[in-house]
């Protein structure tokens, strides 16, 4: 084929073709033996009779359906309705959940069922993890007395596991040995004590007395729990429910019943099960380091073979020999204790096996890698009893320590010539086909495909041509075997590119010292010294479409571009100058390297039209949600390239590097530095899409996998996997330059909390020498997912980032504010009041029971995220005690939970959920006036403004950004995400936000949208703009809000109001400044009143103060004429307070005097 056509051609083949592979370009593919006649209809039935919508999503031996495009029932009976599943194999396990969108039965816990040769029919029960072979409603009532349980681990760990048994559950308490003891959570019942307690065959046997349902048909059912000996009792061996034994589904004789439980499966077996599972296509087995590899649920005995194949031709069936395969190596048990560092990064892997490579042997292994591997397990005759392939990231990591100090990876411009350099160890071949200008043209090019040379002791393939190659485009043709595909040929992008042509097709060199690359002023500039200390940032989040495409003061061409941020005298620029002059110190810009969801070239903007509540605005967003010009951006293309989207040309590679430096410069013109959303957590696709890049290089290494070696995905996407040692190389190069070649002064983090401890402050390190100064690090440290909890390593979450100096989005301070949660939708959006915008003092009369006392308890998280969220701060509680931080368990979360400052980020809204003034939409009483939605969304950023740490802000937030009501405008369009910078209009009453993620909330969305009076004017726009400026200025006056340490922290800040008789609606912090660097006041005192009523509050501690009202308060141009009406009376320590007012109180040197 063309050197140039961009396809992945499969050369050989020994599976059946993948989806991704492309069938006729397919070269000698070796047929594959018909499957057996086997079906599988699946029977379900709901307590309730209503099926609608359930569907069944299936995996391993059945095909696969897209989450939201699952299988739908086939038909109904008299039973319920039933499933006919397609099946992706004839033989195996098929996994199955039912749903209702993200609503699973069985607790979401996987159901499994293994095929046998011709029809399969199983029917299913809703909260019934039984396969039963016949109609369980049909049966008659068994005559039973005991359960027999079968019970297997793979790791022979029998003693570490009991029972937990209580009455009522269907045993029969009476039948069970004399004295021993049930009921008792943290002393579970040992599997030995049990009646007829042996061991068998890989598995321990114990019998458990049953009541005899003959003698009352209501006991149905045996109900028990496995879980671990403490400290491990919480630990139920991988079920969140009971195990649920219903007697219908055994075979009962001699009023004995059995079932088999195997280790880490929910699935509650009738009949003994065949465990034995053979595949090419999956990865059960996992590579530790180049030695060791680990087989779980597979009993340790004897020897495995390894079977290769250069050409991937390798075929396997169950009882059946290895067929096609070039030879094999043997693999010993391995009895010795795993090594420390492999244990701890591998320690998710299930129990099973370990084997071990013979030492002679191990010089093979880097051929071998580059070859089709299975694992077979075979009996004396020679027989496939198991077979898998093993995931390689282990392996690769120990082979190849020595490619993670490979300085220069990608194409390299240096000493007279251009240097190509990949990593791609498991590849057979690697060539770079490079596009080149014809000499003398400017519109001939010529291509070549030149191989590359492999370095041994990296896996790095490298090519060196001479002269400046700059501008040349170029791809990589990489020769690899791919699981479940075959030996392919793919011609991908480099993973290091630092230009592309238009859509990512191609990777362009680009040397970013070239002058070419480099706007005017470029070389010899700084970023802005704003930022002395942690405590000093303070971040607005921008997308930069957003910014500017409505923008009419932008010229046309410039608008939703780079470009746009260079116009100084535009609305926008203009808006983010002041901003600067009042404080703020950071634009951080939603993603802005190269994405797939947004043409380049091409894009459309729908021009919607309705009314404030209407639906054909959406309907128009959605219809173009494919074509259209916008996306937030996080599905990474290209890690280190700037979006094309965002230029004002494709066609040249160099226009979105320099432009993006111009922006880079304009922002810092205005006293800005510049910050990015880093998303190295996910790619937008892997394996052989057309969109995937990593997976084409190595197969199977820059992913996180799961036991099976799927992509996990819960990040939404294809989680990468920076525990693998070049897959963080991957994220720091990256890093670095951004940082050091663009001048990054900031980098925010996406779902932080799915990368290690570990890499991430080895990033802040090198990106702090490589740009020669420090950068800040802030990220989303949510704990989630395959890794929560440390199952895979230390993550970089929110609780586990403790003296890193790496910041994490605060939830508390967020949920306090607002009120509920972050992802709160239905009722749940208006009675969940928050602190700004009613809970009990002004309740909108949708949730009784609001009492004092919780909003009491809201005030308390509120001041912990005021303290900095310090975790050895001590504040006296609302119950009045006197507690560390750490000590008050919220929802799980220590209300302190960092060591420092600077590891706080706090906010109330970002581009994520509901913006803030659409949150209180829902949640203010809908008599609130205009007015008075100004004040609450002030009240809210102050509390955020005055809190000690790092400081957040959603733009918009400042002129009442609203979405419409738009829950998660990701690919919500222009329309939904509009910013107007002329303060006219904040985009509410836009029409009802896309049904996409909002449908279920249109009945409560729609009569707020309508309503007139909820929306603001441009009046109430101007002064929130305003008051918040003068928000940045109090924080930007002194550092008493910017404490450097958590000890300043503990040594000058105090809480007034508090303890049980406080007012609950009145938050006050005092602040000592005597003695401090840049305190400019001896004393600072805020008060926040959120209440619609005036308060009077006297406190005594501040009588004979010198106090008197801050500056920015008395200023000529002062937003908050209200707040200038506050009083202080010295003698008693009286406050006279506004309504819903924030004011802040000083004493100054010279008074004090």
């Amino acid at each position: 084929m063309a050197a140039t056509t961009d396809v992945s051609v499969a050369l050989l083949a020994g599976v059946p073709a993948g989806a991704s592979a492309l069938p006729d370009q397919r070269i000698a593919a070796v047929a594959t033996p018909a499957a057996p006649a086997t079906s599988l209809r699946v029977h379900y039935r709901r307590a309730d009779g209503n099926h609608a919508g359930w569907q069944i999503h299936t995996w391993n031996a059945a095909q696969s359906p897209n989450w939201n495009a699952g299988w739908n029932a086939s038909g109904s009976d008299d039973f319920g309705v039933y499933y006919d599943v397609p099946l992706a194999a004839g033989s195996g396990t098929v996994g199955f959940l039912f749903h209702l969108g993200d609503t699973k039965d069985n607790g979401g816990a996987d159901q499994s069922h293994v095929l046998q040769s011709g029809a399969n029919e199983i029917w299913r029960l809703e909260g019934d993890s039984t396969n039963y072979t016949s109609n369980p409603r049909l049966l008659p009532v068994p005559d039973i007395k005991t359960v027999r349980v079968h019970y297997k681990r793979f790791d022979g760990a029998y003693s570490a596991w009991g029972l937990h048994l209580w009455n009522g559950s269907g045993l029969d308490v009476a039948a069970l040995p004399a004295g021993l003891q049930i009921d008792r959570w943290n002393q579970p019942v040992p599997l030995s004590a049990m009646p007829g307690h042996a061991a068998g065959d890989g598995e321990v046997v114990f019998d458990i007395p049953v009541l005899n349902p003959q003698g009352d048909v209501s006991r149905s059912a045996l109900e028990f729990i496995i879980h671990g000996m403490p400290p491990q009792e919480n630990d139920k061996d991988g079920r969140d429910a009971n195990i649920r034994v219903p007697y219908a589904s055994l075979t009962v004789r001699n009023q004995v019943g059995h079932i088999w439980l195997v280790e880490r499966d929910t699935q509650v077996y009738t009949a003994a099960p065949d465990l034995r599972q053979v595949s090419t296509t999956d990865a059960r087995a996992v590579w530790l380091n180049r030695q060791l590899v680990k087989w779980p649920r597979l009993a340790a005995s004897g020897s495995v073979r390894l079977y290769h194949s250069a050409t991937g031709q390798i075929r396997l069936g169950l009882d059946q020999p290895v067929q096609g395969a070039d030879g094999f190596i043997t693999l010993d048990a391995f009895t010795g204790s795993v090594p420390a560092a492999e244990a701890q990064r591998f320690k998710w892997v299930a129990s099973g096996a370990v084997f071990q490579v013979r030492p002679a042997d191990l010089p093979r292994l880097p051929a071998l890698h580059q070859q089709q591997l299975v694992l077979v397990q075979e009996d004396a005759a020679g027989r496939v009893q198991n077979a898998t392939t093993a995931q390689i990231a282990g392996a690769l990591d120990d082979l190849y320590t020595a490619a993670e100090a490979v300085p220069d990876l990608g194409a390299v411009v240096a000493g007279g010539s251009t240097r190509f350099k990949l990593w791609a160890p498991t590849a057979q071949a690697v060539s770079v086909v490079l596009t080149t200008p014809v000499s003398g043209s400017t519109l001939l090019t010529r291509t070549t495909t030149e191989p590359m040379t492999r370095d041994a002791a990296t896996g790095v393939w490298q090519l060196s041509k001479p002269g400046n190659l700059q501008g040349a485009s170029y791809r990589y043709q990489v020769q690899v075997f791919v699981r479940g595909v075959g030996l392919v040929r793919n011609l991908v992008t480099d993973p290091y590119s630092l230009g592309l042509t238009q859509g990512g097709q191609q990777s362009v060199v680009v040397d970013l010292q070239s002058p070419a690359t480099k706007p005017p002023g470029w070389d010899g500039a700084s970023p802005p010294a704003t930022v002395a200390a942690p405590a000093d940032l303070s971040i607005y989040e921008l997308h930069v479409r957003d910014f500017s495409v409505n923008d009419a003061s932008v010229p046309t061409a410039r608008r939703g571009k780079y470009l746009a941020f260079t116009e100084t005298q535009s609305n926008g620029m203009r808006h983010l100058a002041a901003l600067a002059q009042a404080g703020l110190t950071d634009v951080h810009l939603l993603p802005v390297f190269d994405i797939a969801s947004v043409s380049e070239k091409g894009c459309t903007t729908p021009a919607p039209s309705g009314t404030p509540d209407g639906t054909s605005q959406q309907a128009t967003v959605a219809a173009t949600a494919g074509t259209d010009c916008f996306n937030w951006g996080y599905d990474p293309h290209h890690f280190t390239t700037p979006d094309g989207s965002y230029a004002s040309s494709v066609a040249d590679p160099l226009a979105r590097i320099v432009e993006f430096r111009r922006m880079v410069q304009a922002l810092h013109g205005v006293g800005l530095r510049v910050g990015m959303d880093m998303v190295y957590n996910h790619t937008t696709a892997s394996g052989q899409n057309s969109t995937s890049v990593l997976d084409k290089v190595v197969p199977g290494y820059y992913h996180r996998l799961n036991g099976s070696g799927g992509v996990e995905r819960s990040t939404c996407c294809e989680n990468t996997a920076a525990e693998n040692r070049m897959m963080a190389k991957l994220m720091i190069d990256s890093a670095v330059t951004w940082t050091r070649d663009y001048r990054i002064s900031s980098l925010r983090f996406d779902i932080m909390g799915h990368h290690p401890r570990a890499v991430m402050e080895a990033l802040k390190a090198r990106v702090k020498a490589a740009a020669g100064r420090e950068v800040q690090i802030v990220g989303e440290g949510w704990n989630f997912g395959e890794v929560a909890n440390g199952a895979r390593f230390v993550q970089a979450e929110m609780l586990s980032l403790n003296g890193s100096g790496i910041g994490s989005f605060n939830p508390l301070i967020r949920d306090a504010v607002r009120g509920g949660g972050c992802c709160d939708s239905g009722n749940a959006l208006v009675a969940n009041q928050g602190y700004v915008n009613g809970f009990f003092y002004d309740p909108n009369g949708s949730a009784a029971g609001q009492t004092r006392g919780e909003l009491m308890w809201q005030a308390d998280r509120i001041k912990a995220s005021l303290a900095g969220s310090i975790r050895s701060f001590q504040m006296q509680t609302s119950w009045d005690a006197m507690l560390r931080l750490d000590q008050i368990d919220v929802g799980g979360i220590p209300a302190g939970w960092v060591l420092e400052p600077g590891e706080v980020v706090n906010y109330v809204e970002n581009h994520d959920n509901l913006t803030l003034f659409d949150n209180n939409a829902y949640r203010l009483p809908t008599g609130t006036s205009r007015e008075d939605r100004a004040r609450v969304q002030i009240l809210a950023n102050a509390i955020n403004t005055f809190s000690q740490g790092v400081l957040y802000f959603h733009a918009g937030t400042d002129t009442l950004r609203s979405k419409s009501l738009d829950r998660n405008s990701y690919d919500s369009g222009d329309w939904f995400n509009r910013l107007d910078w002329t303060h006219a209009d904040n985009n509410f009453g836009v029409g009802l936000p896309p049904a996409r993620d909002n449908a279920d909330n249109w009945p409560l969305a729609r009569p707020l949208l309508a309503n007139p009076l909820i929306k603001p004017g441009a009046a109430e726009i101007a002064w929130t703009r305003d008051a918040f400026r003068d928000l940045l200025r109090i924080r930007q006056s002194s550092t008493l809000l910017r404490l450097r340490t958590a000890e300043d922290i503990k040594a000058r800040l105090s809480f007034l109001n508090t303890g049980s008789g406080q007012e609950p609606t009145v938050l006050v912090g005092r602040l000592h400044g005597v003695g401090y660097p840049g305190a400019n006041f001896d004393e600072l005192v805020y008060l926040i009143n959120v209440d619609k009523t005036d308060k009077q509050l006297t406190l005594p501690a501040l009588a004979g103060r010198p106090l008197e009202l801050h500056p920015v308060h008395t200023a000529a141009g002062a937003a908050d004429r209200r707040a200038a009406l506050a009083g202080f009376d010295r003698a008693t320590g009286r406050f006279s307070l506004p309504a819903r007012t924030a004011v802040v109180f000083v004493a100054r040197s010279a008074l004090s005097k």
